[in-house]
């Protein structure tokens, strides 16, 4: 027993050590050992989150990698800085029970792709102006909430992918599949819009301009959906999103006509500016 609680005692002392070596601000570490990964403190005064900010790391490691998500449960892991990442190390990542902040990434292979698909919690890759469909294959069916904030175009094919359920009995009874957030993305077909909207999570979408036809097809969705970038919207359009069943946000409007402002309001889930509210 003795022995057994001087082995313990000396682990903890090591990686006390290890943390002392660590800079007070996280973000500074460049590279890190796979000791001073384990000892890397989590910042938990983020409301309810917990967060291990690491955004000045530039290289990781698979064996790194693997060592920063064991027991971090419902962590919050940022990774900001890197611009590359091995698919060992994206294996590694895959295991992760919580979110994933990849935004300096630029490009994705179809093996980092299926691998990061894995991880749990919401996946950030806001660096990625292009998806391709193998990439969107493999994302698409996730379970996680899918930020990716580069995206500004999105052709038909590469949005059925994107646009796929999770797997059936994948999802606790109750839940949604979660969040797909793409707020520069500024225009969208009307068939892009149906495949996107088989998702049954929260979309977010920065479209600037929506033909009825596209409003049309989003109109039977039942989740929540944000179009803050709309600033006007058409008769024709307002209607059909006048019929939508979910929560729909459109708080970006700034001029609409007496008719579209009265059948927008004839819908007490469409949250309007206060103009137009009344």
């Amino acid at each position: 027993m003795r022995c057994s609680a001087w082995i313990v005692a000396a682990a903890l002392a090591a990686a006390a050590a290890e943390a002392a070596q660590l800079p007070a601000n996280t973000n500074e570490i460049k590279t890190l050992t796979v000791e001073q990964a384990k000892a890397v403190p989590a910042d938990t005064k983020r409301g309810r989150r917990t967060v291990v900010a690491l955004n000045g790391l530039t290289t990781l490691p698979a064996d790194v990698a693997a060592a920063l998500i064991k027991d971090r449960d419902g962590c919050v892991l940022q990774l900001g800085g890197l611009t590359t990442l091995s698919d060992e190390a994206a294996q590694a990542l895959a295991k992760h029970n919580g979110s994933l902040v990849l935004d300096g990434l630029t490009t994705l292979s179809t093996e980092t792709a299926t691998a990061l698909a894995q991880v749990a919690g919401d996946l950030h890759l806001n660096g990625i102006t292009m998806l391709s469909d193998e990439a969107a294959k493999a994302l698409g069916p996730r379970k996680g909430g899918l930020y990716v904030n580069g995206l500004t175009t999105l052709p038909d094919e590469t949005a059925a992918l994107l646009g796929q359920q999770s797997p059936k009995g994948s999802l606790a009874n109750g839940h949604v599949q979660g969040g797909l957030v793409l707020p520069n993305l500024t225009m969208l077909s009307a068939n892009a819009a149906k495949s996107l909207l088989q998702r049954k999570g929260r979309l977010v979408l920065g479209l600037t301009t929506l033909p009825e036809e596209t409003a049309k097809a989003l109109a039977p969705h039942t989740g929540a959906v944000c179009l803050d970038g709309l600033t006007t919207l058409s008769d024709e359009s307002a209607k059909a999103l006048a019929e939508y069943p979910g929560g729909l946000s459109l708080s970006g409007l700034t001029t609409l006509s007496d008719e579209a402002a009265k059948a927008l309001r004839s819908n007490s889930r469409i949250s309007l500016p206060e103009k137009f509210a009344r």
